[in-house]
């Protein structure tokens, strides 16, 4: 039950670091061959593939984190039972919506699909990029039921406000850097 957990926290932030590094890596290796050898063909079009994946794997990832943009102030005014209502409500669209993508990005993965349609520089089937769309999607249309249900859970329990959850997130960076900012030893 642990690795169901471990993938619920931490599966699109690994794949992004993963994919993030590969640009890196691969990047660096064109640098280096281009000064050395000819120029590679490959690189450009594998970092923008992988970007790509990155950039869709980041919709669930941001909704997970609750760092979807939004006006938080306006919100921070409002009752909590208003809030909470409107959080769900706006969910709900987004879930809708999303839920809307991730149907036309099955299709159109299985029209690309039907094609035999190769990339030019790597001749990867180019259904496989095009299944960043369809996972993308599925994980955002996931992670924004889970925030539903979340939010329907929690629905008496007083939310952070924007600034509570700045002043945390900047004393957990504090305290995880090291950075000593009162003078103690």
């Amino acid at each position: 039950m642990s690795a169901i957990k471990w993938l619920d926290e931490h599966f699109e932030e690994a794949i992004m670091v993963i994919l993030l590094a590969l640009i890196s890596c691969v990047m660096m290796a064109q640098i280096i061959a281009r000064n050395i050898f000819n120029s590679m063909t490959w690189p450009e079009e594998f970092s923008r593939y992988c970007y790509i994946w990155t950039v869709f794997l980041s919709l669930g990832y941001t909704i997970k984190k609750g760092n979807m943009l939004k006006v938080g102030l306006v919100m921070d005014l409002l009752p909590q039972k208003i809030r909470r209502a409107i959080e769900i409500v706006v969910n709900m669209i987004i879930l809708a919506i999303s839920v809307v993508f991730f149907r036309h990005a099955i299709t159109y993965t299985g029209i690309i699909y039907s094609t035999g349609q190769i990339s030019p520089a790597m001749h990867l089937p180019m259904w496989i990029m095009y299944l960043a769309t369809v996972l993308g999607f599925g994980l955002a249309s996931i992670r924004t039921a889970q925030e539903i249900v979340n939010n329907i859970k929690n629905f008496n329990v007083k939310a952070e406000t924007t600034l509570e959850a700045t002043l945390k997130e900047a004393k957990e960076e504090v305290e995880t850097s090291g950075v000593n900012l009162g003078g103690e030893e």
